[in-house]
């Protein structure tokens, strides 16, 4: 398995299922509270990463002294979603335990987001202010689960779980990120987005036909 295989975990294709098969396990348990704050946690998180692309690819807002353009998703997925599926399994184990599923998770996402330096899909910037948002995420989500009623037992929750991951990854969640620069598009009123490559000047779409034969992967957020 290549490095790119780890990367990929982070990728919406993987983490959104995941996050819906938490969601699920939390119902099913019925902690209906605690997996409302989840999904609202989520989608928050999602947006915040959303709309710092848009506004790059539609505006180029960005804070080049930095090498900041806009969030990673990857990094951000990783470092939120990890750490509470690991929290989430060990339930029945020692809060100590829970705790250090939570670290290793965490440890995991910062692992994804190094690698996501090293293969420049990101720069540091990008990768580490992601990392923090998504582990804060992580951690508001284990702060409400002591004062929220926690999931009771019930032996479907895995099943029904697993069913929810294959049902959501049917439906194919990785195109969402397609549509960004459409969205980017549409509000800015341009007829190309900003560049994301590092070595083409991001104000290059400003020019006619400045984008022509360029790969589809220079238009699209790296992750």
């Amino acid at each position: 398995m290549s490095w790119i295989h780890v990367i990929d975990i982070g990728h919406t294709a993987v983490m959104v299922p995941t996050a819906g098969a938490i969601a699920v396990w939390l119902i099913s348990g019925r902690a209906w509270k605690l997996a409302t704050c989840w999904c609202l946690i989520f989608a928050a998180g999602l947006g915040l990463v959303a709309v710092s692309k848009i506004a790059f690819l539609g505006w180029g807002l960005s804070v080049p002294p930095l090498g900041f353009k806009a969030l990673s998703g990857h990094a951000w997925r990783a470092a939120a979603v990890l750490p509470v599926l690991f929290f989430v399994l060990l339930q029945g184990a020692p809060d100590n335990w829970r705790e250090r599923g939570f670290a290793f998770g965490v440890a995991l996402g910062i692992g994804l987001g190094a690698l996501l330096i090293v293969f420049r899909f990101h720069t540091t910037s990008e990768v580490v202010a992601s990392l923090v948002l998504g582990t804060a995420a992580g951690r508001a989500f284990v702060r409400l689960s002591a004062i929220l009623p926690a999931p009771g037992p019930n032996r479907q929750a895995v099943a029904m779980s697993l069913l929810t991951f294959f049902i959501i990854c049917s439906l194919k969640p990785s195109a969402i990120n397609h549509r960004l620069v459409d969205v980017a598009l549409y509000f800015s009123g341009r007829d190309h987005p900003y560049r994301w490559t590092r070595d083409v000047d991001t104000c290059a779409a400003r020019q006619p036909g400045a984008l022509h034969g360029a790969s589809k992967a220079n238009l699209h957020s790296p992750g």
